[in-house]
C-alpha cells in the first residue's frame, strides 16, 4: 500500500518491516476478525503502522486498510506492543531519537 502524507510517502513495497503482531484466537476474534498490524521504516527513517482487518465472515470490501505515520516515540510504543519483531530493538531505531525512550522486552 502507498499513501502519502505531508508530502511524504509512505509504502510498504519500499520500507523495512520492523514487526507484526501474532494473532490469539478467540470467540470475539471469530465476531471481528483478525487484525493485522505491521510496523514499518522508510528508506529515510520514518516510521508508519499498516493496518488491516480481515473478517473471517461477511464482506472484506467495508474494512479498508489504515496507514497511519508514527512519530519515533510512538513507534517505539507499537513495536513493544507487536510480538513478531523482525529486527531487535537497536536495529529498529538506529537512526532514531525513540532509542532514548525506555523500553523493555
Amino acid at each position: 500500500m502507498k499513501q502519502a502524507f505531508g508530502g511524504v510517502v509512505y509504502d510498504t513495497d519500499t520500507a523495512i518491516l520492523l514487526a507484526r503482531n501474532e494473532h490469539q484466537f478467540c470467540i470475539e476474534t471469530l465476531k471481528t476478525g483478525l487484525t493485522n498490524v505491521d510496523l514499518f521504516r522508510t528508506p529515510s527513517g520514518r516510521y508508519f503502522k499498516y493496518e488491516k482487518t480481515v473478517p473471517f465472515f461477511g464482506d472484506d470490501e467495508e474494512h479498508d486498510p489504515e496507514l497511519t505515520p508514527l512519530t519515533p516515540e510512538e513507534a517505539v510504543i507499537v513495536y513493544s506492543k507487536l510480538t513478531d519483531r523482525r529486527l531487535e530493538f537497536e536495529d529498529a531505531f538506529r537512526t532514531s531519537s525513540a532509542r532514548t525512550h525506555k523500553w523493555t522486552p
